[in-house]
């Protein structure tokens, strides 16, 4: 038997880190390095899962240029996103809202209220660029994977009060929640926001490889910004970049998108109005 024996917080310790090395991945086009504990093929199950059961409480467009549309830019930035394991799918749904959205594992859901912000094909594409970019990024797990190292801090931390404090239990748990607060604040809804710009980063890279002008990806914040007004939530409380700042990202990728564009772009007009 090896004399080296290991104390229960030491090994708790090695196991942690042993965990954090494996769970760290890359993200396509950034680069970043990411924390993800939830095991890919559990989250396409989870996003199948999902897409199926939104779908039945919404009527689909199935029918039509603006599905075929649809169908045509999903084929074209997925091909690029290079994930043949993902199992794409693209639905229209009729509805007003103004919002699109892709679950772990390539399903897509576009609404028809989004259609005229597009305002035609390339438009879409940076729009599917950036959904498709999530899933791609993983960004569902890697969420996922934050809010549960969270609760098991929490729980942590408690447990430390509990044992080592003679605090009240009002005490311990007005202490937790405050923590609580402060880590929503400065860490989940700050990597909400990195995600969406990130995101964006991705879509504006996958349109241009795919052959769509990358210039019309900042058309499509002017428009967005039009059509919903100003948000009256402060930005870093929100899970969202406001607009500008979505610009800049643009901007700062929008250099390399352009020559992807000039070496794949189509020998047809996507700008032309549709909607």
């Amino acid at each position: 038997m090896s004399p080296f024996r290991l104390n229960p917080r030491t090994g708790a310790l090695l196991l942690a880190l042993s965990a954090l090395v494996i769970a760290c991945t890359k993200v396509p086009i950034t680069g970043r390095k990411q924390y993800n504990l939830i095991p890919e093929k559990l989250m396409i199950g989870l996003g199948k899962s999902q897409y199926s059961s939104t779908l039945s409480k919404h009527k689909l467009q199935r029918k039509g240029e603006d599905n075929q549309v649809l169908q045509r830019v999903g084929k074209r930035i997925s091909k690029v996103a290079k994930r043949s394991d993902y199992d794409w799918q693209y639905s229209l749904i009729k509805d007003d809202t103004i919002n699109a959205w892709c679950l772990p594992g390539g399903y897509i859901g576009f609404y028809t209220g989004i259609l005229p912000t597009l305002k035609h094909e390339a438009g879409m594409a940076f729009v599917m660029g950036h959904e498709v970019g999530h899933a791609t990024a993983r960004h569902g797990s890697e969420r996922l994977s934050q809010h549960l190292s969270v609760l098991g801090g929490m729980v942590g931390l408690y447990a430390i009060l509990e044992g080592k404090t003679k605090l009240k239990t009002e005490q311990k748990v007005l202490i937790v929640g405050a923590l609580g607060l402060a880590t929503e604040v400065g860490v989940i809804l700050p990597f909400s926001r990195m995600h969406e710009s990130e995101a964006d980063a991705i879509g504006v890279m996958y349109m241009a490889e795919a052959g769509y002008p990358p210039k019309e990806a900042k058309a499509v914040w002017d428009r967005m910004a039009q059509n919903t007004g100003k948000s009256v939530i402060p930005v870093f409380l929100s899970t969202h970049p406001n607009h500008e700042q979505r610009k800049k990202t643009i901007d700062k990728w929008l250099p390399q998108a352009q020559k992807r564009y000039q070496r794949n772009k189509l020998d047809r007009e996507t700008t032309n109005g549709l909607w």
